[in-house]
């Protein structure tokens, strides 16, 4: 199964959390909240995760690939569980 989330916004309502990173790059409990959305997708047997990108593309792009390197899914490696930018 695959699902898309939108991340792309500024984050002008989480100032001044947003003006060095992305709004889905905040952390909430210890954790970006970005992750705490992939996590529930994988719970609900999500294979691929695609992000819709605008804000910080790169910065983005950079914590999501680290991230997925520490569970052992891709960055859009067409694996088992990936996560498409």
């Amino acid at each position: 199964m695959k699902a898309l989330i939108l991340v792309g916004g500024y984050g002008t309502r989480l100032r001044p959390l947003t003006l060095s990173r992305p709004k889905p790059l905040v952390e909430f409990a210890n954790k970006p909240i970005v992750l705490h959305q992939i996590e529930a997708l994988v719970a609900a047997g999500v294979t691929h995760v695609v992000l819709a990108v605008s804000y910080r593309a790169e910065q983005m792009e950079q914590e999501i690939a680290k991230e997925a390197q520490k569970v052992g899914g891709g960055g859009g490696g067409g694996g088992r569980n990936t996560i498409i930018l």
